[in-house]
């Protein structure tokens, strides 16, 4: 089966994915069966206090052994901490009270880094603090990712992934086999599974897959929002907590889309619905050419851009389409990798593998890597 990606007005094709029953589309069918920590939430807005004094012999920078001055008391806004002296350890930032969390202080050359500052504990939500040098991401700031990448595909990946691979998911809520300390990720395929259950230690969950296309799970915006607040119920209920949504992607032809713009369709669906709760959002893309995903993911002059959103990004299935030989698909994994490891609004990213796209799969029926799966794990990470 075919589908099409329209890109202003080119027209480009991609195969679609076989289901863990039957056949629907990319991703899947809607099939019962079948993590770093999120961010934070933010802090509030206020006024300034003092920021903490200098490290130092005994209170002045500079100094070879000395700790670093206290932090600035609490106001409407946390003070900077204290720079750390050679040796010395760097202060404390000062906690917020209504205000935008403290900048941690520099650490010392051999001392311990600052702490980033406490969001601000009252009134709308505002931006966390700032890291401090070498220190921990003040309450409320985001923390970056170091494991991103992950397989898409109906076969679980044996153990020679790990650790190059920290995650996995098969378009389900459960899975069968992979029990190699690759994490599973479930996912709630269509509206009938809202309330299925999700397994015991799952930290993330996935939302509706391609809603927009009537071959996927088949939801217009309205619909999707209609259906979300029991799957966000049973979610919170599971302990999950970060809620992924809809895997977006451009569908056409028109005639058998709920809407052929992925960007346009989560602007209605999140106008739709107000209370829902979308930490991250997921999108798919299949295109050979590596400016083409920076575009879908930054904006062009065609493109408008995930990072419009505001919210850490899942790259859920993204590979060649299925007219591209092994070494397109492999020239393509090597050149799109890196951007992805280094893209800071990519939380994280799954390659396809699955049948439909055969020169793309990373999985033997074994759980093996294939020859393109051993390049998949031999690629440079930013995972610790």
């Amino acid at each position: 089966m075919r589908r099409f990606h329209f890109i202003g007005r080119l027209c480009r094709t991609c195969v679609c994915a076989a289901a863990l029953v039957g056949w629907a589309g990319c991703g899947g069918g809607a099939s019962t069966t079948g993590n770093p920590d999120a961010a934070g939430t933010g802090g509030s807005n206020g006024g300034t206090t003092s920021a903490g004094g200098s490290g130092g012999t005994s209170a002045s920078r500079g100094g070879t052994t000395g700790t670093a001055g206290a932090a600035g008391s609490a106001g409407a806004r946390g003070g900077a901490g204290g720079s750390g002296g050679t040796g010395g350890s760097a202060g404390a930032a000062g906690s917020g009270g209504a205000g935008t969390g403290a900048r941690g202080g520099a650490g010392g050359t051999a001392g311990s880094a600052g702490r980033g500052g406490a969001g601000g504990s009252a009134g709308s939500a505002g931006r966390g603090g700032t890291t401090g040098a070498g220190g921990m991401a003040g309450a409320g700031g985001a923390a970056a990712p170091t494991c991103k990448r992950g397989i898409a595909a109906n076969t679980a990946p044996g153990a020679a992934f790990y650790p190059a691979v920290r995650w996995w998911y098969n378009w389900g809520l459960s899975k069968s086999g992979g029990n190699t300390g690759i994490e599973f990720v479930p996912m709630v395929w269509g509206s009938s599974t809202v309330n299925g259950a999700i397994p015991a230690g799952s930290k993330y969950l996935l939302g509706f897959n391609e809603p927009n296309f009537m071959a996927q799970s088949n939801l217009t915006p309205q619909a999707a929002a209609t259906a979300w607040p029991a799957l966000q119920t049973n979610a919170r209920s599971a302990g999950i907590g970060t809620i992924v949504g809809p895997g977006m992607n451009f569908c056409g032809p028109a005639a058998s889309c709920n809407g052929t713009d992925p960007y346009v369709y989560l602007t209605d669906f999140l106008a739709d619905c107000t209370t829902c709760e979308v930490d991250h959002i997921a999108v798919h893309w299949y295109n050979c050419d590596l400016p083409s995903l920076k575009a879908y993911i930054e904006s062009n002059n065609s493109l408008a851009g995930w990072v419009q959103f505001g919210k850490p990004i899942w790259v859920t299935e993204f590979s060649c389409d299925g007219s591209a030989t092994a070494a397109q698909q492999e020239a393509y994994m090597r050149a799109a990798i890196p951007y992805l490891e280094s893209q800071p609004n990519v939380f994280r990213y799954s390659w396809f593998s699955a049948g439909p796209i055969p020169n793309a799969q990373l999985i033997n029926s074994d759980g093996s890597p294939t020859a393109l799966g051993q390049v998949y794990i031999s690629l440079p990470s930013n995972c610790q």
